[in-house]
């Protein structure tokens, strides 16, 4: 069977590191992990690097099989009507803007779609939702989001609902990995939530429609690297999934 080809939306890092020359650079970028689990699993990976004209990322998406959301930076909370908040972090609007015109023309072209941290905040963002800037000060009751512990290791449970897809690959109970402070918070219109921490944070959505839209709120990526079962499953599903799109 041929394998799918699944474009992963990429981050911009700021060079701050290494010979004085290379201060300030831009440079494309995703992590690892990323890509050796979807090749790990039966996908081939292509990186879409950002672009200023948003207007193009229906042509980066043209020829690919599906397309994955990674994390990054923290979301411009201009873009879902909000000022910005003390706790919030570093936020680059360029690559915001990149990943809602690649998620749009993505489902206007039917494609499968997969948001993982960041990822699953886009897409709540780019079809109206909004998310917390800082969990620690907006629902100070929820437990610790961003673990002291490798980014293998699992640190708290998520609840799955019974009849999801995630529910389908995961059974309704896993063991998850945490590294975010920011999160979704209402969610957008067409949207469920499928998963949720103990504490209520929202750890997984999903779209109704006619074609897969998953967001996940941990990194399956860093757990399916080091050949975690569960996380190999769900990316295994996203290829089968890619495979008939």
């Amino acid at each position: 069977m041929r394998k799918p080809k699944i474009g992963i939306a990429a981050n911009i890092l700021i060079m701050d590191k290494g010979p004085e020359m290379l201060f300030g650079l831009y440079r494309a970028y995703v992590n690892n992990d990323y890509i050796e689990s979807l090749e790990k699993n039966g996908c081939i990976p292509v990186m879409l690097p950002v672009l200023h004209n948003t207007d193009d990322a229906r042509v980066q998406l043209e020829g690919l099989d599906g397309l994955l959301l990674s994390g990054g930076y923290d979301i411009d909370p201009l873009l879902y009507g909000e000022m910005p908040r003390n706790e919030l972090g570093f936020t680059m609007n360029e690559v915001d803007c990149h990943y809602i015109a690649l998620i749009k023309a993505a489902d206007e072209m039917g494609l499968p779609i997969f948001g993982i941290c960041k990822g699953m905040q886009m897409l709540n963002v780019a079809f109206g939702g909004t998310v917390y800037q800082d969990l620690h000060s907006q629902k100070p009751d929820s437990y610790q989001h961003t673990q002291n512990a490798p980014r293998y290791s699992a640190s708290h449970s998520v609840t799955i609902t019974e009849g999801s897809f995630l529910a389908g690959v995961l059974g309704t109970k896993v063991m998850v990995n945490s590294f975010h402070h920011q999160a979704v918070k209402d969610v957008a219109k067409g949207f469920h939530v499928t998963a949720s921490s103990e504490d209520g944070v929202v750890e997984a959505i999903e779209k109704a429609g006619n074609h897969f839209v998953l967001g996940v709120q941990w990194h399956p990526e860093m757990m399916a690297k080091f050949d975690n079962e569960d996380m190999a499953r769900l990316f295994q599903a996203f290829a089968k999934i890619c495979g008939r799109s």
